[in-house]
């Protein structure tokens, strides 16, 4: 990797070099979302006042996977003394005694997960838990918990059950669960079966997790690509300027387009604009223009209403949002 002063000189030869690696190419870097902070504040109170359960809920590609990875991050940054697991439920074909604890296990990649007892899978979550934060000097065990709504009822009562032994221990437990609207019919089946301390305990607090909501929200998504993002590491270079280098150092700027494709994303979502423009589509927008202007580059170079418009198509939007809704045929 060229040193700092190297990469502020960097040559068309160099970035060529150095395009195949890139974040947007490799589709494996974060930016810091209005959405993304939205949603830490909710959970950072809940987490710090000790609450036993909130839910958050949207339609896929919303990026639900992202913000549970950023916040199990930012938590540790925060609270040091948390111990979290992150588990990606799975659905259990058959009734299983030991499914939860498995999975638990399966979070912390526990040498000892494949074990069939239930008894002897349960006291070794228990007794991990309890050594981790003993290690932290801590008393606050976060559950982190992607694709909710896969778990049965037999899934929720196991949860329970550790969340009952580690209150013995006087050890406070706050789960955080992610899951798609199906989890809403989940909640009503747990009232109609009078589960209510599943529900008080896991599924108390539904929060809509929405997307790119507004075009403010966009501008600061934008603004992210212009300023607030870098490759190659330590360089100072964001990713519109490596894309664009003349026409970065020329003054332009994605954010300057910000409207502009607000509006031609906001037409492809339809009539469903609740939750936003899912952001695997905001993203994908945004590479679709920097990648296809990188061999346009100049001093002047600018966005086209054209090309929003393809870029957004590109995306594929419109199809989603039809798929989504039951509305595939109109969706041109």
């Amino acid at each position: 990797m060229p040193d700092k002063k190297m990469v502020n000189q960097l040559t068309t030869e160099q970035r060529a070099a150095l395009l195949s690696t890139h974040p947007i190419l490799e589709k494996n870097y974060r930016l810091p979302t209005p959405m993304l902070e939205r949603t830490y504040a909710v959970i950072r109170e809940r987490v710090w006042m000790k609450r036993t359960g909130v839910y958050l809920y949207a339609s896929p590609r919303m990026g639900k996977t992202t913000c549970a990875e950023t916040i199990q991050a930012l938590l540790l940054l925060e609270f040091p003394k948390l111990h979290i697991v992150r588990i990606d439920a799975r659905r259990n074909l058959r009734p299983s005694d030991a499914h939860m604890f498995r999975l638990l296990l399966e979070g912390v990649n526990h040498a000892l997960s494949k074990r069939t007892h239930a008894d002897l899978l349960f006291y070794n979550v228990k007794a991990d838990i309890m050594v981790k934060l003993a290690a932290l000097g801590g008393n606050h065990l976060v559950l982190i918990i992607d694709e909710m709504h896969r778990l049965n009822d037999k899934d929720l009562e196991q949860l329970l059950a550790v969340h009952n032994a580690l209150h013995m221990q006087k050890i406070s437990m706050t789960t955080i669960s992610f899951a798609q609207p199906e989890i809403m019919d989940r909640v009503t089946g747990l009232m109609t079966r009078r589960q209510h301390q599943l529900l008080a305990r896991f599924l108390a607090e539904p929060i809509q997790f929405e997307g790119c909501s507004s075009a403010n929200d966009l501008r600061n998504i934008l603004n992210s690509y212009d300023y607030d993002s870098e490759y190659p590491e330590g360089s100072g270079w964001s990713y519109t300027r490596f894309f664009l280098p003349e026409g970065y150092e020329a003054g332009f700027r994605l954010i300057n387009y910000s409207e502009k494709i607000w509006d031609v994303l906001f037409n492809a979502l339809g009539s469903y604009t609740e939750a936003g423009v899912p952001m695997e589509h905001v993203c994908l927008t945004v590479e679709y223009l920097l990648i296809a202007l990188r061999t346009e580059d100049c001093c002047n170079v600018t966005i086209s209403d054209e090309d929003i418009n393809d870029a957004v198509g590109s995306s594929n939007l419109a199809v989603f949002s039809g798929l989504m809704h039951g509305n595939i045929g109109n969706t041109h």
